[in-house]
């Protein structure tokens, strides 16, 4: 439908695919797709094509079901990456500082007292981070993905997920073996 409407209007004002072509900052056979309807503008070009032809976005948009569809799924896509950067930022945040608080020396003993440094608080404190990302995840991002791109975002930020808990879980049973005396970290 775009295609059409593109081409209609590109011939009443006696343009040719190049002409528009040029204007838009795009090939001339990109023009002949969208004419034929072998692919669809983005968002962007949609905004270009409607003030070259001084045409309403509504008037390009809603009259093209596969197109509104393309958009949604931009959309979502957009929305899914930004969210699973917030996810892997926190969760990367949280595993490194698990990993750099490993404690290198076991139990302390002053005047015949024990003390347990922060180190199991601050581990512990990052595995409740890591789990938080993921009940962020599960409860507001996660949603069956319909497009393959929306799957491998998904994969990705499952993986991601599951590597931090991983580790951040791990530094925990390090840092508890390290004050049991089990195993020792060198300085």
């Amino acid at each position: 439908m775009v295609g059409e409407i593109l081409k209609e209007h590109r011939k009443k004002l006696k343009l040719t695919q190049q002409q528009v072509a040029d204007q838009l900052h795009i090939s001339r056979q990109t023009i002949s797709n969208w004419e034929t309807g072998k692919s669809l503008p983005d968002v962007s070009m949609l905004i270009e094509i409607s003030l070259l032809f001084d045409l309403s976005l509504d008037y390009l948009i809603k009259g093209d079901p596969q197109l509104m569809k393309k958009i949604k799924e931009d959309t979502t896509v957009n929305q899914l990456i930004s969210k699973g950067i917030f996810l892997l930022i926190i969760c990367l945040a949280a595993s490194t500082f698990s990993i750099l608080t490993l404690p290198f020396n076991g139990l302390q003993v002053q005047n015949g007292v024990v003390l347990l440094s922060a180190d199991i608080l601050l581990q512990l404190s990052a595995v409740v981070v890591v789990v938080w990302m993921v009940v962020i995840y599960i409860k507001n991002f996660y949603e069956k993905a319909e497009g393959q791109i929306q799957r491998s975002i998904h994969r990705v930020i499952q993986v991601f997920l599951t590597l931090s808990l991983g580790i951040t879980s791990c530094c925990v049973v390090l840092t508890v073996l390290n004050y049991l005396g089990i195993i020792s970290f060198l300085t």
